[in-house]
């Protein structure tokens, strides 16, 4: 089977344990996926908005670290 689609395969392919990794967040009113790391901080998987004007901002971008100390909302 030949699956053609823009999506990476690791996001298809999903395993529980990556499931597990991350949480979904509101991160300035925003809705992101995030990954926590070990010294609290928090690195952004996915920005999940539906304004498109937000994926411009460069702070909601794949793989920002959010300190522990920011404020969440």
């Amino acid at each position: 089977m030949i699956l053609y689609t823009p999506i990476s395969y690791e996001d298809i392919h999903y395993t529980e344990k990556d499931y597990q990794q991350n949480e979904f967040i509101s991160y300035q009113n925003k809705p992101c996926c995030i990954q926590r790391l070990e010294n609290g901080d928090m690195r952004i998987v996915q920005l999940l908005s539906t304004d498109p004007n937000d994926y411009l901002a460069e702070h909601f971008s794949p793989g920002t670290i959010i300190s522990s100390s920011e404020n969440l909302q």
